[in-house]
């Protein structure tokens, strides 16, 4: 990105919201992330003439809790952090009730930025163009509508008047719960390993009992749907409590009439039990372009000979699943003798819990 085009851009533009919030999560990539920021982020957003307030977060939950509870948002939101930053910040503004502020993520996390500081000057150089283009949606006001997750923890029962009265987690990246999640989760104890933790990691596990390795769990799911009179509610007639149903809009921005269609088929409920080695959830787009979450699930791996053969393809995260599942909402109920492996939401570590999972389309509205 040159100068003048730099210049064209702040010169043409219409006039911006003029205050932004970074969310900055200051230990994200060794602790690096900030010091990123500030150089090559920051003077960008100063230039462009918006007010710049930095949030630095502190522990976890603590960007959550603050988006939540703050009296008056911003005009735009900056994420600047991995993953577990933007769940962060994704829940905060889904929990709240009224209009919400677009949001901007830059590549600042570990997952997006690991090896960087190993790398050469031409890989510093395109990270660094990398961190500039994130920004230029925001600088151009290039927004639209994303889809989400929400995860509610449920009582030990398939009622649908069974949700806890814990309050929702939001995501963007998906579910992930297993013997594999954990081997990749355990990588870093042998960082000093280098290009071989995730490899060491994985041969470790394969000693252990087969019964730490199976996660028993039932399952209930509804098929994917567009939009109907089951799955969509009008923001006008809910409640005045309950903002969770105030946050199902209809794939369709502003569609009424997808409130008036009938299709019986998504509130049929399919039930199973199944045991698996890793339960992946993620949310898709499916040719018909509305939003289904895919479940794989992988239940073909055993401790032993075989499975230190297969530890190339569990490095390259290239298991094939042995059930795929699409769906609208899904719900696991795991049994009381899982082993000690916890869930991952948009990595983030949650303690396994009957839950349910769905998809809340065109939820938030992202810079991109």
């Amino acid at each position: 990105m040159n100068i003048m085009n730099t210049r064209n851009i702040f010169e043409s533009s219409p006039s911006p919201p003029q205050n932004i919030l970074v969310v900055m999560n200051p230990i994200a990539n060794n602790k690096n992330s900030e010091k990123m920021f500030k150089k090559f982020c920051e003077p960008i957003l100063h230039l462009a003439g918006y007010s710049v307030e930095i949030l630095r977060t502190n522990h976890i939950g603590h960007a959550k809790a603050y988006i939540e509870e703050i009296k008056d948002l911003p005009d735009i939101i900056v994420v600047a952090g991995g993953d577990g930053t933007k769940s962060e910040v994704v829940t905060g503004l889904l929990r709240r009730r009224g209009n919400l502020c677009p949001v901007a993520f830059l590549p600042l996390g570990r997952s997006r930025q690991s090896g960087y500081f190993n790398l050469g000057t031409n890989q510093e150089l395109e990270y660094i163009k990398t961190l500039s283009n994130a920004l230029m949606p925001v600088l151009k006001g290039q927004c639209k509508y994303e889809n989400v997750i929400q995860y509610d923890v449920l009582n030990n029962d398939d009622s649908d008047e069974s949700t806890n009265k814990l309050k929702p987690i939001f995501g963007m990246n998906g579910f992930s719960w297993g013997l594999l999640k954990d081997i990749d989760s355990s990588k870093e104890k042998y960082w000093y390993l280098g290009p071989l933790k995730h490899h060491i990691s994985a041969f470790l596990r394969s000693f252990y009992s087969q019964l730490d390795w199976n996660l028993e769990t039932d399952f209930i799911y509804t098929p994917p749907c567009s939009g109907c009179s089951n799955c969509c509610v009008e923001k006008d007639k809910l409640p005045t409590k309950g903002f969770l149903l105030s946050k199902l809009v209809s794939p369709i921005k502003g569609d009424p009439l997808k409130n008036q269609i009938k299709n019986d088929k998504c509130a049929t409920k399919v039930h199973g039990t199944i045991t698996s080695n890793q339960i992946n959830i993620s949310l898709n787009q499916n040719e018909y372009n509305f939003a289904e979450l895919e479940s794989r699930f992988i239940h073909s791996l055993e401790p032993g000979w075989s499975f230190i053969k297969n530890i190339p393809n569990i490095t390259k995260k290239s298991i094939q699943p042995n059930l795929v599942v699409k769906s609208r909402t899904i719900q696991l109920y795991p049994t009381d003798n899982i082993p000690n492996i916890f869930y991952s939401i948009d990595g983030e570590e949650y303690e396994p819990r009957a839950i349910k999972i769905s998809v809340i389309p065109n939820a938030i509205k992202v810079f991109s």
